[in-house]
């Protein structure tokens, strides 16, 4: 197994907590396909930190990219909250 790229597995738990957070208010609202198309994007990170190779940081910035142009808008970003280097300590 490579390596991960510096804080990258933080970055993702990040993305993820605020993916979870995004679905809980789009089921509040009954968005059920955006709901739907959010968890395909965030579903295969759990997988990717498990088993990481370097090819995937590529699908990863692509799947967050589809869903990000097909639902333009939201508050957070994220390709961004991928790509930032210093997450939050605690969030």
């Amino acid at each position: 197994m490579n390596q991960l790229p510096r804080n990258l597995d933080k970055n993702l738990l990040y993305v993820l907590h605020h993916g979870l957070g995004e679905i809980r208010n789009l089921a509040l609202s009954a968005g059920n396909e955006q709901i739907a198309d959010l968890a395909d994007a965030l579903e295969i990170l759990p997988g990717i930190l498990d088993h990481w190779e370097e090819d995937r940081l590529e699908l990863i910035r692509c799947v967050l990219k589809t869903y990000e142009e097909k639902y333009p808008g939201r508050a957070f970003n994220y390709l961004a909250g991928v790509e930032q280097h210093d997450p939050p300590d605690r969030f």
